[in-house]
């Protein structure tokens, strides 16, 4: 339940920023996209979107920037919960290649590093931190 509603502000923020900006809808694989295989819908004005996503194994949201006009290359983080390698949570510094560049429909890649925290092996009742790297693959509609 807390995982759940760690989410919350993104989705507050996701609404109010709506006003100002486009929304953008894609699909993917990786954190960015709530694992496995998702959907990810974002509030994204010129030079930076804020996105809450949704997959079969997963949940996440992030904040991503560019620092010039429609750059093919854009930085950010994203934090969430899937349950294969991040049942407990996960937060990444992300990098993505916009193919097409930030402003427009298209595929999308990207990777980022950070910490996944799981629940160890054996069944305890402990948790786990560890460094781990990300990578995703999207397209932008």
């Amino acid at each position: 339940m807390k995982k759940k509603l760690a989410v919350l502000p993104f989705i507050g923020l996701l609404s109010v920023s709506s006003a100002a900006s486009e929304l953008e809808v894609s699909t993917g694989v990786g954190y960015q996209y709530g694992g496995f295989l998702g959907v990810q819908i974002a509030s994204k004005t010129e030079f930076t979107k804020v996105f809450i996503s949704a997959g079969w194994v997963g949940a996440s949201a992030g904040f991503e920037t560019t620092f010039e006009k429609n750059s093919k290359h854009s930085y950010g983080i994203v934090v969430g919960s899937e349950m294969i390698t991040s049942e407990d949570g996960f937060a990444f510094a992300t990098y993505n290649y916009h193919f097409n560049g930030f402003s427009n429909s298209g595929l999308v890649i990207g990777t980022g590093i950070g910490v996944r925290v799981h629940e160890t092996a054996y069944g305890r009742n402990d948790n786990e931190t560890s460094l781990g790297w990300a990578f995703n693959v999207g397209y932008k509609f």
